[in-house]
């Protein structure tokens, strides 16, 4: 709840401050895939995820600059190197800010304030207390169409399940490749 009620703020803030500054509003959906991603267990334990990212950005753009939040849903698939795979959906928020470059080069810069998965086959397993960063640079092959590639390092804090809730830190590494449509309002 404390995250929607921030989430909330912080889009009519935006909304407000774009308005007077004179600025773009900036909405930007995006969907991409995960390539060459792992996770590590601290305590022991490792994998590779692969699965798919479906989200937007809402914010402000001026003179190239950019802020505001990203929201996004992942859909992982989570290969251990020892036992039985699983899926996980994770929804993640952050704040970024970044520069769209005018020769069609863009880069950003996020901090992700909420990191939460669920596992799909069991709904007693959750995964929370995340948080990270993210780094991206994207290409706009045409003036509506960006291409973008992302590291994201992110970890979760909290596992729980039917037995309870046990302090286990999990850091997840992963390259997302996607496709968004930047659009100034």
């Amino acid at each position: 709840m404390k995250n929607i009620l921030i989430l909330v703020f912080s889009i009519i803030s935006m909304l407000i401050y774009t308005k007077n500054s004179k600025a773009g509003t900036l909405l930007e959906p995006y969907a991409g895939m995960a390539l060459s991603s792992t996770y590590t267990i601290d305590g022991g334990g490792s994998g590779e995820i692969s699965g798919t990212v479906v989200g937007g950005r809402l914010g402000f753009q001026q003179l190239g600059f950019m802020a505001g939040l990203d929201g996004r849903r992942q859909s992982y698939e989570f290969k251990p190197n020892s036992g039985s795979d699983s899926e996980v959906t994770f929804t993640q928020l952050g704040f970024f800010v970044g520069y769209d470059f005018p020769i069609l080069l863009r880069v950003w810069g996020q901090y992700v304030f909420s990191y939460n998965g669920e596992d799909n086959d069991d709904a007693d397993i959750k995964y929370t207390g995340g948080s990270g960063t993210v780094l991206g640079v994207g290409y706009k092959i045409f003036p509506f169409i960006s291409v973008n590639l992302e590291y994201s390092n992110t970890s979760t804090s909290t596992y729980e399940s039917s037995a309870g809730e046990v302090d286990r830190d999990i850091n997840y590494q992963s390259y997302l490749l996607s496709v968004s449509l930047p659009l100034s309002l």
